[in-house]
């Protein structure tokens, strides 16, 4: 029943609000469920209606806080009925880093209320979501960016950044950088012997998060991983306890590249992909004993 409501909802949801179920596939492909999001991420969705000049610079204007809303744990996305091509394109044109994700038909729009009531197109709009999945603020109109930030700020105890300041710690870390025209990247590709370093260095805070099938790894994997699937990923990552500083390894380094975007695309930092994974790992090695399998 509360799926049919939300369906059928025409008035805008309001703050304090439980936020209706998101699943929408994003402009690179990766799947982006609100309910991960839970405990460990705040949440802005910015519904646009139209490629206007107006609509493209209030983007770039949210691009421009993107860092400061990254250090107060909080995801951007962007939301729209387009297909995912025309999506990337655009991202692309405005050089923005925040994902777009795909709402066919409006059928996310509505459930917040925010869709056109003649054809399924989205209005413009504004919602921010808090770590407990309440609404936050929410607003028929693109709000200011200074707004945005001053209610993250007040719901994460912080002082106010100032719209446009400056992220230096993170600018200045060449590891991870963003490609505007692929997507939030945040990964770095590494061999095994850089990743025993970074597992192995006095009090590291990385997780070695092994993600192939079952049998390929208790066959064979390093002696610091932990075992979680890259299909199950989505909903195991809490089990890490940590959504930065991880290093993911699979066979060959592919499954492990979707594990590590997929983690950048909640807003998890640091991640590492191990480069042709397993088959050449040069690390110490073990096999799950035959009582554990």
């Amino acid at each position: 029943m509360s799926v049919v409501r939300d369906m059928l909802r025409m008035s805008p949801l309001g703050a304090g609000e439980e936020v209706p179920p998101l699943s929408l596939t994003a402009d690179e492909g990766t799947w982006v469920k609100i309910r991960d999001f839970k405990g460990s991420l705040n949440v802005v969705l910015v519904f646009f209606r139209s490629e206007s000049a107006e609509t493209e610079g209030y983007l770039r204007a949210i691009e421009e806080i993107r860092g400061s809303l990254e250090d107060m744990d909080t995801s951007v996305f962007a939301v729209n009925t387009a297909p995912t091509d025309r999506l990337r394109d655009l991202r692309a044109h405005l050089r923005v880093g925040f994902y777009f994700l795909y709402d066919p038909l409006a059928l996310t729009a509505r459930a917040f209320g925010v869709s056109r009531r003649v054809r399924p197109l989205c209005k413009d709009a504004v919602y921010i979501i808090g770590k407990d999945q309440q609404v936050l603020l929410a607003s028929d109109e693109h709000v200011d960016p200074q707004q945005i930030l001053s209610t993250i700020a007040r719901s994460e105890g912080q002082d106010v950044p100032v719209a446009g300041a400056a992220t230096p710690d993170k600018a200045e870390d060449s590891s991870f950088t963003r490609d505007p025209g692929k997507g939030p990247t945040k990964v770095a590709d590494i061999d095994s012997v850089k990743a025993e370093e970074l597992l192995t260095a006095d009090d590291s805070p990385y997780i070695l998060v092994d993600v192939r099938t079952k049998s390929e790894f208790d066959a064979d994997h390093s002696v610091h991983a932990t075992h979680i699937p890259v299909d199950e990923l989505p909903h195991r990552y809490r089990e890490l306890r940590q959504t930065d500083h991880l290093v993911f390894v699979c066979q060959g380094g592919d499954r492990s590249a979707a594990a590590s975007e997929f983690m950048t695309s909640i807003g998890a930092f640091e991640i590492y992909n191990v480069v042709e994974g397993m088959s050449s790992w040069m690390g110490p090695r073990q096999a799950t004993p035959v009582e554990e399998q």
